[in-house]
Order: C-alpha cells, then structure tokens, then sequence
C-alpha cells in the first residue's frame, strides 16, 4: 500500500463532527457548593494566604498589624492607603524594591484560585509582576464557580488588559524543585471581603 492510500483511507475513516454540549449541559458552569471554602481551600494548596473580613477596615488592620512598618507599600484600593504615590511614578521602573501591591480583584474563580485582574485597577500595569507581596481584595459575592463562568463574566466586559493571577510566582525546574518567587512575587493574600463572614 502506498502512503497516499493509508492516508486517503484515514480521511475517509472520520467519523462525523458533533458539536460539543455547552458547559452548563455537563454540570459545569453554576455556583459551586460551599464555593467560598473551595476557593479558600484551593488558594491554600497553591501557597497563598486568606484571610476573610467583614469590611476593609480590617484588611487596613491586617496590612498595619503584618507589614514591617518601613515596607515600601503600594494601594489601588480606597480605604486601604499606601505610602507610595503611584500617581506620581512615571517611569515603573521606579517600583523596583516595592514590598507590598494593595489591588483589587474583579472576582475569584473557586476551581483553581484565580482572580481577575484588570490595568485599570492596577495603576501601573507592571504592578503585580514587580512586588515582592501582593495584596488582593475581592468580595466573596464576586467568586465564580469555575474557568467557563469566568471567562463568561471577562467577555461580557469588553476589557482591556487583564490577568488571572493564582497565588504567589511559582516555578520548577528539571528536577522538579518547586520554587516560590524566582520570577515574581513571593507571596499573596487574598482578603475575602463579606459582610456576612
């Protein structure tokens, strides 16, 4: 046999094409049940912290209470003040040695720990690649249960630039040595905000 009648013969092998269901078809794509310990559950296996409030108030205590009060700290949320004024840097590189970024999350995607995060929250956009700890809010009414509702919420917005960040950087190398902050931030806490905590 040739091998232009193998292939001729693997062609017309095909089975037909069928659509793939939609997501909500497959039991995916809904509120998860107890979605807030998943998502606390899943952002404590990739190596961040959590930390649940009831307002900003106490995530200002937390960042007053944890951070070395010479911490060069860095905040897009109102409420939760910094002591570098990101309006007043032109140049990024300038943030270089920046402990703490203090940001907003649009939402929290329970299946994997992600959150979504957009420039226009940010300031500078390099803002969570260059802290050495990043500081993230979100509301616990913002969580979705996984990657399809997330990406539903991302594309009915018509955003810009914007990332799902999981946790502190992680890298491993051939040996599989897992390495925590090589190419990015060390650490991150996610403060769940809820008034019903």
């Amino acid at each position: 046999m040739s091998r232009a009648t193998i292939l001729d013969a693997i062609r017309r092998a095909q089975p037909a094409l069928k659509p793939l269901p939609e997501p909500a078809a497959l039991g995916v794509g809904g509120r998860m049940e107890n979605s807030i310990s998943q998502f606390v559950a899943t952002l404590d296996f990739i190596g961040a912290r959590v930390i649940r409030g009831r307002s900003l108030e106490e995530a200002a205590l937390w960042l007053r209470e944890n951070l070395p009060a010479e911490a060069r700290l860095a905040s897009t949320v109102p409420g939760l003040p910094g002591n570098v004024d990101l309006g007043a840097v032109i140049d990024p590189h300038l943030l270089e040695g920046l402990h703490t970024a203090v940001f907003p999350a649009r939402f929290g995607v329970c299946e994997n720990g992600a959150v979504w995060v957009e420039e226009s929250d940010l300031g500078h956009r390099v803002l969570p690649m260059i802290a050495e700890q990043l500081f993230m809010v979100v509301r616990a009414a913002d969580l979705v249960a996984d990657m399809h509702e997330a990406y539903r919420r991302v594309g009915q917005a018509g955003l810009g630039f914007g990332l799902f960040l999981a946790g502190p950087s992680k890298t491993a190398d051939i040996e599989q040595c897992l390495v925590i902050g090589a190419h990015g931030a060390r650490g991150a806490t996610v403060f769940i905000w809820d008034e019903v905590v």
